[in-house]
């Protein structure tokens, strides 16, 4: 998995500063899976995703989904273990961040995100 930076254009905002890209259909399966938690800055981007689940996780994490630009679709802050997610039908990626790093970037619907 390659290793970015997300952030908000709108807010300038750095929500990842440690961002993992997983875009291997064995990157994507695997996910969060069999970690512990996730450190402040750290962050996952699936593509192509349009939805996810937290099922066997122990930790709690906040999504974005994102467009093919990159725009906002929906956000979830705070989405339990052993739930399921699901991004408007725009929705081509998902952006998984620490618990409150949505709250914290003043992310909302229709914002740019940017990856490099």
């Amino acid at each position: 998995m390659s290793c970015m930076k997300a952030r908000n254009v709108r807010t300038n905002q750095v929500l990842a500063h440690q961002l993992k890209v997983a875009a291997s259909f064995y990157q994507r399966t695997k996910g969060l899976l069999g970690r512990l938690g996730m450190e402040s800055g750290e962050g996952l981007y699936i593509a192509p995703c349009s939805s996810i689940h937290t099922f066997f996780m122990c930790f709690s994490i906040d999504i974005l989904f994102l467009d093919k630009e990159k725009k906002v679709t929906k956000v979830i802050s705070g989405l339990k273990p052993f739930r399921m997610a699901f991004g408007p039908r725009r929705s081509v990626g998902v952006l998984e961040l620490p618990c409150g790093t949505v709250n914290e970037g003043q992310c909302e619907v229709g914002d740019v995100i940017s990856i490099v």
